[in-house]
């Protein structure tokens, strides 16, 4: 579950589209240059970003591990109930049952792991989507037409198109009813991802409910059928 953040800002240092053709002053280019992994270290965003991104990945830890035990205990309650000497069916039913929890936590593993993944790479988008504006406007006053996010694939470029401190100026500036702004709308964010994880929580929860009612029934019916053989017998 680990994504490193240099490598998810990698696959977003892509280029800023910017309207306008005008030529920089001095005769240079029309585009201008960001390092992200500058601007999101100067502004703290890299930091708030690993803590944000690690909390998501402890949370879909806690999950697994809730959903580990919550199986584990199912298969326990069912061994329990066929007793030291199982019959044939009892114990070809508890291996099925064992199977089918052992997939379950591989597909759950795979989804956190997916999961963990995108939560990173929306972080890092929603931090580029407040950067964007920034950039626009100052590559806009130096009548550039395109910013340029510095990644493996720049090779090189003149210093004077660099504008990444001219960037970090500017989010240190922003008025406090912006930053107000943003911290709102994050944490309205979160609120509607915690009810959103809620919900899944209690379908998720429903459906063990009833998949463990369905184990129950499947034993007690094959209890039942044990008992009707050996009823016979006894007599």
């Amino acid at each position: 579950m680990k994504t490193g953040f240099s490598f998810v800002l990698a696959l977003l240092a892509s280029v800023f589209l910017i309207s306008g053709c005008d030529q920089l002053a001095g005769g240079g280019s029309d585009v201008v240059i960001i390092d992200l992994s500058v601007i999101a270290e100067a502004t703290g965003q890299d930091e708030i970003i690993r803590t944000e991104a690690e909390a998501a990945r402890n949370e879909l830890a806690g999950q697994l591990q809730q959903l580990a035990q919550a199986l584990d205990q199912q298969l326990s309650e069912e061994a329990e109930k066929a007793g030291p000497n199982p019959t044939a069916e009892q114990a070809q039913f508890l291996q099925q049952l064992n199977m089918e929890a052992r997939n379950r936590m591989n597909e759950a593993q795979t989804q956190a792991q997916t999961a963990a993944a995108q939560i990173e790479q929306t972080l890092v988008t929603d931090f580029r989507d407040a950067i964007t504006p920034l950039a626009e406007g100052i590559a806009k006053s130096k009548g550039a037409s395109v910013v340029v996010a510095v990644d493996a694939y720049l090779f090189w470029f003149d210093p004077e198109t660099d504008i990444t401190d001219e960037v970090i100026a500017a989010w240190r500036a922003r008025p406090a009813e912006a930053v107000a702004e943003a911290e709102a709308e994050s944490e309205l964010k979160e609120v509607t991802e915690e009810l959103a994880e809620t919900e899944e929580e209690l379908a998720e929860a429903q459906e063990e409910v009833e998949e463990l009612q369905e184990a129950i029934e499947e034993v007690e019916e094959l209890q039942e059928a044990i008992e009707a053989v050996e009823e016979p017998a006894a007599e």
